[in-house]
């Protein structure tokens, strides 16, 4: 996953002359900063539970690993507590608790350390360690939504890790999660969809004569379908989907870029997007 943070990397280069030397200037310096429109600042919790060591050697070890943000200004209080709510709440989605069972990170983090010290001591023989890492951050934010990914990773047994990335993007307004319907006029569905199939099926160099199921993909009735976790980032949408979400596991995951000018006429002239109607027809 590439990531996009609201950063300014200036490199100086230092010049050597014949001549006399020039006072270096500052112009890089000086430049104005990527604006923001929330603050926030980065939870984190790095946690050991067992016979950790510092290496792949490690048994009856759990290992917690995990950042991700909190909002904590320039939207109203209201904003804040809602999109950190959902931050956490879509987090925690996808780690190995019982749906509904915590309430927080905090609380997941003492429930899986509660339910792996027990089946560590009711089996003296079992050495396998467990993972929950959980990465997120800002993608991207403007004036009127922010954007997050988040990559949750944890193995507790089994064939294979959970490796899920969720990606979401929150009204600024409300502190809701925007959806495909905020963005777009009613009956969107059939011409987007349509669309992203063409970018789908050259992303997996699938021929139009072939079906999807034939390069192994799940649709229902072999219909292509964009799905809700999605990024707002600059003038794209970012779609993602996860591993077993549209095929077996060794398909792999798909990410999955649509240029949001080529659907101007599909956006909605009240909604998030309008500002790049106006660039739009500026630029026309």
């Amino acid at each position: 996953m590439k990531k996009l943070f609201p950063l300014i990397f200036i490199a100086l280069l230092a010049a050597c002359s014949f001549g006399e030397k020039k006072q270096a200037t500052n112009e890089l310096l000086e430049a104005d900063p990527i604006p923001t429109y929330v603050d926030y600042r980065i939870q984190k919790i790095n946690q050991k539970v067992g016979q950790c060591a510092v290496d792949a050697s490690s048994e009856k070890c759990l290992l917690f690993q995990i950042e991700y943000p909190v909002i904590t200004g320039k939207v109203s209080q209201v904003v804040v507590d809602n999109i950190n709510r959902q931050i956490e709440s879509e987090v925690l989605l996808n780690t190995p608790v019982e749906k509904g069972s915590v309430n927080s990170v905090e609380e997941m983090v003492e429930e899986l350390t509660s339910t792996y010290k027990q089946l560590v001591d009711d089996f003296e023989d079992y050495e396998q360690s467990w993972l929950v890492e959980i990465n997120a951050d800002i993608l991207y934010q403007n004036e009127d939504c922010i954007s997050l990914a988040s990559t949750v990773f944890n193995y507790t047994g089994g064939a294979h890790p959970n490796n899920s990335q969720i990606y979401k993007s929150y009204d600024l307004k409300t502190g809701n999660v925007i959806t495909l319907s905020d963005l777009f006029v009613e009956g969107y569905q059939n011409t987007l969809f349509q669309a992203a199939e063409i970018e789908f099926r050259m992303q997996k160099e699938i021929p139009p004569q072939n079906t999807l199921a034939s390069a192994g993909y799940w649709f229902e009735d072999d219909q292509f379908e964009l799905n809700e976790n999605f990024a707002i980032i600059n003038k794209s949408l970012i779609f993602y989907f996860n591993p077993y979400e549209i095929g077996p596991y060794s398909l792999g995951a798909t990410e999955l870029e649509l240029k949001l000018t080529d659907y101007v006429d599909l956006i909605k002239k009240n909604g998030l997007l309008a500002g790049l109607l106006q660039d739009s027809t500026a630029v026309n």
